[in-house]
């Protein structure tokens, strides 16, 4: 085991970011299911208290201190609020990029007097026998109905199944525009999937410090979806006509075709911009949710710009740099990366630019790798140092990839910047050596799965789409298989949007 000489200044900056709420603490409190938290924003809100802690199981309760910024949270059980303590440990939590700081507290439990000077939160929470709304007035609902305020980059049909796909399989999404702004209403196949989709989106950017989602349950007991277009998709009925029904035909628009009157719908649609209506994608397979390339909005996590990423999840000694720098590589030109030599499961990853960084965030957060879940939030880091200790003593840990000839983003106008796709089930193989079988090819990826599909392009058969039973193989092929030999080539190896 090393001492603490032969560490870098890096990784002794990364012990900082996880003590940093340990510092906050102002006892050794016993692990308790009540959690203190501290350093809210003046106006934070309960649900966004839920939001940040739902993930690690049942809500029981949120009791606000008014005009504090503290709150305490109360979780079903110590298993829980464990494993957020632990969690937010390593990663900074943060509330509209404001760090928020967990600690056990002493309460046993948390109770809601009538007249005190705290707010309560209704029962709320994931788990167990599903969840509870506790009295809020809202009739829970498979139809959601989103507003974006603060709109600065554009947010269109893919940008709306992408981030809401992961809740549950969705049905049916219409966009339109009203006085209040940009809405939407998104159906979900159950309703479990809408009420969690609704607990943990409900008052989150999809860019730092702006495009803020907002939430309720609609009155609506179904869509009627007539057109697949950019205003309006039936994933349900991929046959429906794309034309679109005139802007300004009186009872034409959505809410015609609702046949509700529900307060939720505009006059006229929203036209998004930067997405491709016309795509039969699955639920499964959601589109990109990344901002065109031509935008650089900053971090979705608060960073402010900020280009360097933190990865836990890995699975030690079989995650090497080359690997992470595959993976991220998808989303941008990686500069740097390091595996930390004392917490081999976590790593750093610094991007050539913050919109670069911000992509990949919003596209491999949760990303299953080696049979582990990624989780990808922004450092405290501005940059990776370089390590000054011998390959065989951690050295090795670190990589720089600045000037890679791998980097698929280095020239302007390049035709990757239109192929920037989430991680799928369909890989897309280029640069295969011409005499190269279909047999050699796929002998080689079914070392990372079971391939169930695979073709050539009949116009070029240096690409070729190859298709495996799970995304969770499919990153795994990628992470190992780009530039990897194959006959005479070193091939490459990209996420595709196209089904086999």
């Amino acid at each position: 085991m090393l001492g603490t000489a032969k560490r870098t200044v890096d990784e002794l900056s990364f012990d900082g970011e996880q003590s940093q709420v340990k510092r906050h603490r102002t006892d050794m409190t016993a692990p308790s299911k009540v959690l203190h938290v501290r350093s809210l924003p003046s106006d934070c809100t309960e649900q966004e208290l839920i939001n940040i802690a739902c993930p690690f199981g049942r809500v029981s309760g949120v009791l606000m201190l008014k005009g504090k910024g503290q709150a305490f949270v109360q979780m079903e059980n110590e298993v829980c609020s464990t494993a957020l303590v632990q969690y937010y440990n390593n990663v900074q939590a943060n509330i509209r990029g404001r760090a928020i700081f967990f600690q056990y507290s002493s309460r046993d439990e948390i109770s809601t007097p009538a007249h005190s000077n705290t707010q309560s939160a209704p029962s709320a929470g994931v788990g167990g026998g599903g969840v509870g709304v506790g009295n809020n007035p809202e009739a829970p609902n498979t139809i959601l109905l989103v507003s974006v305020l603060n709109m600065v980059f554009p947010v269109g049909m893919d940008v709306l199944n992408r981030i809401f796909s992961k809740y549950g399989q969705i049905l049916k999404i219409v966009i339109f525009q009203k006085s209040a702004g940009f809405q939407s209403l998104i159906q979900f196949s159950d309703l479990n999937s809408a009420i969690v989709a609704k607990q943990e989106l409900d008052g989150q950017n999809i860019y730092a410090g702006c495009c803020t989602l907002r939430i309720q349950f609609s009155r609506l007991p179904n869509l009627t979806v007539k057109f697949n277009n950019e205003n309006s998709r039936d994933f349900t009925n991929p046959h429906l006509p794309t034309t679109s029904p005139p802007a300004s035909a009186a009872g034409g628009g959505p809410t015609a075709a609702m046949g509700m009157g529900d307060p939720s719908f505009g006059m006229y649609p929203f036209n998004s911009m930067g997405t491709n209506p016309y795509s039969p994608y699955p639920p499964a397979v959601p589109p990109p949710a990344s901002a065109p390339y031509g935008a650089t909005p900053p971090m979705a996590s608060g960073g402010g710009g900020q280009t360097v990423l933190i990865v836990s999840g890995l699975v030690p000694e079989k995650v090497m740099p080359q690997h992470l720098f595959n993976l991220f590589g998808v989303y941008g030109d990686v500069n740097r990366v390091k595996v930390l030599f004392n917490k081999k499961d976590t790593a750093l990853v610094q991007f050539c630019t913050p919109q670069q960084a911000e992509t990949a965030l919003m596209n491999l957060n949760g990303v299953p790798l080696l049979g582990n879940t990624l989780r990808v939030n922004v450092s405290k880091h501005t940059n990776i140092q370089m390590p000054r200790v011998p390959l065989d003593q951690g050295g090795d840990l670190t990589q720089d990839f600045t000037g890679s000839p791998l980097h698929r983003f280095k020239q302007a106008g390049s035709k990757n910047f239109n192929h920037i796709f989430p991680p799928s089930a369909v890989l897309h193989l280029s640069n295969l050596a011409q005499d190269l079988t279909e047999d050699a090819v796929k002998e080689e990826f079914a070392k990372f799965g079971q391939v169930t599909g695979f073709k050539f392009f009949l116009k070029d058969k240096r690409m070729a789409l190859i298709q495996f039973s799970t995304v969770g193989e499919a990153v795994d092929a990628l992470v190992h298989m780009h530039n990897a030999p194959i006959g005479t080539n070193n091939i490459r190896v990209s996420f595709s949007k196209s089904t086999l």
